[in-house]
Parts: structure tokens; C-alpha cells; sequence
């Protein structure tokens, strides 16, 4: 993307554009200032004619000076406040990793060929329906809305769903907006109600990173907290619409914190051990807490097995490793293990404590083939007092004809969208996928 200079006239418009966003819509102003700054531009945002209208890779916001102030002062706030819910809801990244894996799949089983155009448009149905509701900036009747597709409090996925069956044998929409990753995967679009008028980009794209490198870097216990002091300071100061103030909240308080679930699952089934007085608590003691740490073994063998056939992100295997060594710390298993394998076991690691799995998983990760679960269970029968095994996957792939004697927990980044066997089943937040 190249820069380019603003007139005087259009340094003008876009300080009046910045100090109406400020005042209008504090808890977007809050994270337009505080996370979308990535390029360093003076403008805070990046005006560039490489885009039509306006743009966002989930980390800039980029705008063509050309024709972004061709609309008033509100619809420009609509634009603005628009880009910074697509980078709220995290939308070029899960478009991105959907394009890695060319389908999008549901809770009910089923799944979708993944066609980036489509994806656009509903993301921009719900986020301009949302700011609709939420009277944030003028709303252009050339936009994209349709009601009867979707609303503010629908997924963008459900969206999806009712958008492709639609498009299949339509002629291609005039502007619907152009592919947000490579366009191997964009076709045509459904017929709409309305023009898009921004373009969502490959995460990176703006800095020059590696879109798949981006992805998996951004920070979301940041964007959690700024999100939270974004909602704090527009309820202070009264302007926070309830439709917005619902939504974000969604957000920043999912229903069901997955975390939760695996510690629950650990202590019902391998147990833990006695507390130590003498042995403190490594992760408390640098903030110069004292506690007791764990003593003793809660389990005997513990394996964690890693399906490397390319269908695991990087930052769902970040998180669920670093939790993981949390919960395998208050554990203590006599034996940890950790089985890479996509159609077969490539590598076996054992580790001494669990506060080396974070180590170990920045290391290379080997496979890259088909899916099988059966050879880690057939490896695993090489070992004894197994008391649990740990299996980071999808959930496409052969699974053993017959379940375990030791207990099995599916870390499954598709959720229920696939019906494991047995044991029991843990999912991977998709935001992180």
C-alpha cells in the first residue's frame, strides 16, 4: 500500500471526521487510538489510492482521500466506525483462515465451500444493521442492508448460509466488493441490496507481514482489555447505544469459557495432587505471592497429542498449550508426553514438567499429511498408568474402532461440527482459528 498526501482541504475534513468520531462514538474512537495505529501514520489512519473506498487487514484502517470525502461528515463516520468493528470482531483474520482451509463449518455437522465475496457481504450486513440500530454515523441507502438476511444479533456465519444458497446460478452483484484474500476462492456473489464500499484485506497486509505470521500475532488479551476500557469510557459518558453496548458485551463475555471446562475435566479424571508449603507456587511467587505449590503425582502418564496435518492454527495451539501447562502444573502427572502426528507419529517428545510444553511448541512442527488418530493410540499402548490423553485437532479423520480404558479429551477447534466417538470434547474458541 502506498501513502499518499492529503490536501488542506482534506486535512480539514478528516480532523473534523476524527474530533466528530471522538464525540460521537467514544468506544470506537477508543480503539481507533489505541489499536489500529499500526502503520504509524500521522493521520492515524493510512490514506492510500490503492483501496476504492475504505479498507482494513484487522490492524489499519486505510482510506482513499478521493472518494472517502466525497460522503458528509456522518457517513464518513459510518465508514470509519464500520472498518473498526470488522478489526472488533476479528472478521479478516477468520476470513483468512477460512481461505486456508476452504470451508466454513457449522455446530449442526455441515459445512460450506468457502467463497470470500459472500463472506464480505455478510459480515457487512451484520455490522451495518448493528450500526444502524445503533444510530452510529448516517447510513448511505447505496450500502449494503438487508433485514430479511441478517440483522445485528445474527452470526455472520448464519449469514453465510442463507447468502450462498442464494448465489448459486445469480449473476454477480454490481459492487459486491472484491475478494479479501488471494481471489483464488471469491466467485460470484449473491444478489444484494446495496454496494459494499470497503475491501477486507489479508491480516498484515498493510505492514508488509506475512498474512498467516499476522494472524496468529495479534494480541487478543490486548484487544480484550482495550475493548473493556473502549466500553467503560462510552458508558461514563452516557454514549453507548444498547444494541452496541449488547454486542460488545457478547464479546467480552462469552458464554462459555473453554479454560474452565479442561480444568474441570483434569480434576474429575486424573485428579491432582496434595499442597506443599515447602515448594511454593512458582507462578504466584513473581508477584511476590506465597502460596503452596503442588506435591506428590495426581496422575501417572499424560500425553498430549498434536494433529500437524495443517488444519490446527497457531494461536489456538499457543493458547491451549500455555493453559495446558497451567493445568498439567497443578497435575503434576509422573509422565508428560507429547505425540506429533498427522497419518502416523512423527516425533515423540517427553517432557519433565509442564512448564516446558510452552518451549517445546515453538519449536518445529512436523507433518503436514492426511489425518489419523489411530497410531497415537496404538502408541500409546506402549506405555502404562496412561491416565489421560489430550488430542489438539479438527476432528476430520480415522478414529479407533474402540475407545480407551484411560480418559480421552478432544481439544476440537470445529466444536461440535464433528461427532467424536468418545470421551470428551472441549472447544477451541473459533476466533482463535
Amino acid at each position: 500500500m502506498t501513502p499518499c498526501v492529503l490536501t488542506p482541504n482534506q486535512e480539514k475534513l478528516w480532523n473534523e471526521t476524527r474530533l466528530a468520531l471522538v464525540w460521537n462514538c467514544p468506544a470506537f474512537a477508543h480503539i481507533f487510538y489505541s489499536m489500529l495505529d499500526n502503520a504509524h501514520s500521522k493521520h492515524v489512519a493510512m490514506f492510500t489510492r490503492d483501496v476504492p473506498i475504505a479498507a482494513t487487514d484487522g490492524s489499519n484502517l486505510l482510506l482513499n482521500p478521493d472518494t472517502f470525502f466525497k460522503y458528509n461528515l456522518q457517513e464518513r463516520i459510518f465508514i470509519c466506525a464500520h472498518e473498526i468493528m470488522h478489526c472488533i470482531w476479528n472478521h479478516c483474520v477468520l476470513m483468512h483462515q477460512f481461505q486456508r482451509r476452504g470451508k466454513v463449518n457449522y455446530p449442526d455437522g455441515t459445512s460450506l465451500p468457502y467463497n470470500s465475496q459472500v463472506m464480505n457481504i455478510a459480515a457487512d450486513y451484520v455490522i451495518n444493521d448493528c450500526l444502524i440500530e445503533s444510530k452510529i454515523g448516517s447510513f448511505n441507502k447505496e450500502w449494503l442492508h438487508d433485514p430479511s438476511v441478517a440483522v445485528a444479533k445474527d452470526s455472520v456465519l448464519d449469514a453465510y448460509r442463507k447468502l450462498f444458497k442464494q448465489q448459486k446460478g445469480k449473476k454477480p452483484p454490481p459492487g459486491g466488493g472484491k475478494p479479501c484474500d488471494d481471489g483464488t476462492s471469491g466467485g460470484n456473489g449473491p444478489p444484494t441490496k446495496g454496494k459494499s464500499f470497503d475491501e477486507h484485506l489479508k491480516p498484515g497486509t498493510v505492514e508488509g507481514k506475512d498474512a498467516q505470521e499476522a494472524a496468529s500475532g495479534r494480541n487478543d488479551v490486548e484487544w480484550q482489555t482495550q475493548l473493556h476500557a473502549a466500553v467503560n469510557a462510552a458508558k461514563l459518558q452516557g454514549r453507548l447505544p444498547a444494541g452496541l453496548e449488547r454486542l460488545l458485551g457478547e464479546i467480552l463475555e462469552p458464554k462459555v469459557d473453554w479454560k474452565d471446562k479442561i480444568v474441570a475435566l483434569f480434576a474429575r479424571k486424573v485428579g491432582s495432587g496434595s499442597n506443599d508449603w515447602r515448594r511454593p507456587d512458582r507462578r504466584l511467587i513473581v508477584r511476590d505471592i506465597y502460596a503452596p505449590g503442588r506435591s506428590g503425582f495426581g496422575a501417572g502418564t499424560v500425553v498430549i497429542a498434536i494433529d500437524t496435518s495443517g488444519s490446527i492454527g497457531e494461536n489456538e495451539l499457543n493458547m491451549f498449550f500455555a493453559e495446558m501447562s497451567g493445568i498439567l502444573e497443578d497435575v503434576r502427572p509422573k509422565r508428560l508426553v507429547v505425540m506429533w502426528c498427522d497419518a502416523k507419529v512423527h516425533r515423540v517428545d517427553e517432557v519433565e514438567e509442564a512448564a516446558d510444553l510452552i518451549a517445546l511448541r515453538k519449536g518445529p512442527v512436523p507433518g503436514g499429511g492426511g489425518t489419523s488418530f489411530i497410531p497415537v493410540f496404538d502408541e500409546m499402548k506402549n506405555y502404562d498408568n496412561v491416565d489421560a490423553l489430550v488430542y489438539l485437532t479438527d476432528g476430520y479423520g480415522s478414529f479407533p474402532a474402540a475407545a480407551p480404558e484411560h480418559a480421552v479429551v478432544w481439544g476440537s477447534i470445529t466444536g461440535t461440527a464433528v461427532k467424536y466417538p468418545f470421551g470428551d470434547v472441549v472447544e477451541i474458541p473459533a476466533q482463535a482459528a
